[in-house]
């Protein structure tokens, strides 16, 4: 599905690890882009329903313990093409401002960071990004 949809895996991953099942069952996904995007396909329903079955399934686990176990392994920030093009167009220009900014949220990937949230580096891509092109040797 996430193939099918072009979907962020990785964003996927975490809005499902910050989504409280209520909220699943809800089909509550205003805030979450990714899994908006995920729940324009077809079998979306089908599958979430599913995953809604075995969440049931778990005993002595809590959303809550389900939610942090999944945040400490699924990132919220990785590093983007479109972010890293926007550093090194900035450090070109000799103002290392945006690479400090990338060190020091990537330094902590899994914590959700108030500089990064404003930077929009958990937001939907900008649309400029989608015109980059990037080699293996970039």
């Amino acid at each position: 599905m996430m193939e099918d949809t072009k979907s962020d895996f990785t964003m996927i991953f975490r809005q499902l690890s910050e989504v409280p099942a209520q909220q699943l069952h809800n089909r509550n996904f205003t805030q979450m882009w990714a899994l908006e995007d995920l729940s324009s396909h077809k079998l979306f329903s089908d599958w979430l329903n599913k995953y809604l079955l075995r969440l049931s399934r778990q005993q002595n686990n809590s959303d809550l313990d389900r939610q942090h176990r999944m945040k400490n392994v699924n990132p919220r920030y990785v590093l983007r093409n479109w972010m890293a093009e926007s550093s090194i167009s900035k450090a070109e220009m000799n103002d290392f401002s945006e690479v400090e900014l990338l060190y020091h949220i990537l330094s902590f990937p899994f914590v959700t960071q108030e500089t990064a949230e404003g930077a929009g580096y958990a937001a939907r891509p900008p649309l400029w990004a989608k015109r980059l092109k990037v080699s293996c040797s970039s």
